[in-house]
């Protein structure tokens, strides 16, 4: 295979992933529907008629954020890339099975909000943002460390960095995985639920300042003036 066909199977792998990414964006807003409200409903019942609805909103901007995130990282990724083989290709399809999910376990995250009877839907929605750091660490270091041919060359703090910062938010999310799952055993689904949100963003911030002091740390002093 030629150079230029190397790129353009390339460039269609690409084009695939992101056609996967709008799809599963737009499989999520697709269930978000107006209640009917009969005339005359009074103020108190109508926000009582709209409440699934907002839930419904609220997952959809919530999953919204992590496709959003996970597209950013992947194309990232492929602008490193120079190259790839068969396993990246199952590697890649493994990811955006998990990206596709989203829709699916969104869906249930509004019917646990709008009822707290179940809990199952939540570990699923928990779980796929797992997977879904997961697979692409495991691309990110198939293709850095154990294949370094497929990335381009040169770039070696940028690659550690996304290695390094791939790894931490592989760890970070399965501590809040098991934090998360373990609660649920011992506390009723609406506390459950309720501290999801913020564990997440705690360890979102915490992640950002760890990596941005590690690139601040690793960024070549200026050379004083002579």
């Amino acid at each position: 295979m030629s150079e230029i066909e190397r790129e353009f199977e390339l460039e269609r792998m690409v084009l695939f992933s992101d056609a996967v990414f709008a799809i599963a964006i737009t499989l999520l807003v697709i269930d978000i529907k107006w209640p009917d409200i009969p005339v005359g409903t009074d103020p108190l019942h109508q926000r009582f008629l709209l409440q699934p609805m907002a839930y419904e909103f609220g997952a959809f901007a919530l999953s919204f954020f992590f496709i959003g995130s996970s597209w950013a990282g992947n194309l990232k990724l492929f602008r490193l890339m120079q190259g790839y083989d068969q396993k990246l290709i199952r590697l890649n399809l493994f990811f955006l099975f998990f990206v596709v999910t989203f829709p699916f376990t969104a869906s249930g995250i509004a019917r646990i909000l709008t009822n707290f009877t179940f809990g199952l839907p939540i570990t699923l929605y928990t779980a796929n943002i797992f997977l879904v750091n997961l697979m692409h660490y495991r691309m990110t270091d198939y293709i850095f460390r154990k294949n370094p041919s497929l990335s381009v060359p040169g770039r070696e703090e940028e690659k550690k960095m996304a290695l390094l910062k791939g790894k931490l938010n592989v760890i970070g999310l399965g501590l809040i995985c098991i934090i998360l799952w373990v609660i649920a055993l011992f506390v009723p689904v609406q506390v459950y639920v309720n501290l999801m949100a913020p564990l997440y963003v705690i360890q979102m911030f915490i992640l950002k300042r760890f990596t941005r002091r590690l690139q601040t740390a690793a960024a070549p002093a200026d050379i004083p003036a002579t």
